[in-house]
């Protein structure tokens, strides 16, 4: 079982009422591209590559390694917690480790995937920007997105997002019938100004949640501080 669909284990099925899969409050589509939507020729993909005069190569991200908890929005009765543990790939080249559990001290042993952070433009609402990003999880076959935004204004570290709603408009919805318990639905987003709109829509809906780092168990430099870690790990 992938990541990607661990994530629609924890945030689509517990999000959707068993008795109306169609019309629902809270939603949280999987949302898909047949190819990733976003490389490194993308000024805004974490982690990335870097050099400096007394580096030979590195990876940098603006996004904290370690471990992130998604808590669900207090209204949304459907909503369950989940973790996602964050780490560099390599030395030359870069890219997010994610494992994703139920619980913290299962991550050693949960789903793996990889993929990027990724910010890909800004919104407007609650009379502020925000910086709209996206996790984009997988390579092959195509990419997965989770919705995400924070206020603009602070270029620091993240360790914190908004995790917004995945309302799939109707005309992108893919699904078939026949499959018994099974579900086949899913988002079908086919380009950068396909999924900047979808958020840009979302952003104004309440959020599914926030997934922010949780403090260190064991604090470990070489992990706590991603611009300057070792990749090597």
């Amino acid at each position: 079982m992938t990541m990607r669909l661990i994530l629609t284990l924890f945030v689509l099925c517990l999000t959707l009422p068993l008795h109306a899969e169609d019309e629902y409050e809270w939603q949280a589509e999987h949302v898909h591209a047949p190819v990733p939507l976003y490389t490194f020729e993308w000024d805004d993909a974490w982690p990335r590559s870097y050099t400096a005069p007394d580096i030979i190569a590195g990876c940098t991200s603006r996004v904290a390694f370690g471990d992130w908890q998604f808590l669900p929005n207090p209204d949304n009765e459907f909503g369950n917690p989940y973790w996602i543990s964050v780490s560099n790939y390599g030395v030359f080249h870069c890219a997010a480790n994610l494992l994703v559990a139920q619980a913290r001290g299962d991550l050693d042993d949960g789903e793996f995937m990889r993929g990027l952070f990724v910010r890909i433009g800004t919104g407007e609402a609650e009379g502020a920007t925000w910086d709209l990003w996206v996790l984009q999880e997988g390579f092959v076959p195509g990419s997965s997105y989770t919705l995400l935004a924070r206020k603009k204004g602070d270029e620091g570290v993240i360790e914190e997002f908004r995790v917004l709603q995945r309302r799939c408009p109707q005309a992108n919805i893919r699904k078939v019938s026949g499959m018994d318990i099974w579900t086949t639905r899913y988002c079908a987003i086919n380009s950068r100004a396909e999924l900047l709109a979808l958020s840009r829509r979302m952003l104004r809906e309440p959020a599914l949640g926030t997934l922010s780092k949780a403090s260190e168990e064991e604090p470990d430099a070489e992990t706590s501080d991603p611009l300057h870690s070792d990749p090597s790990d």
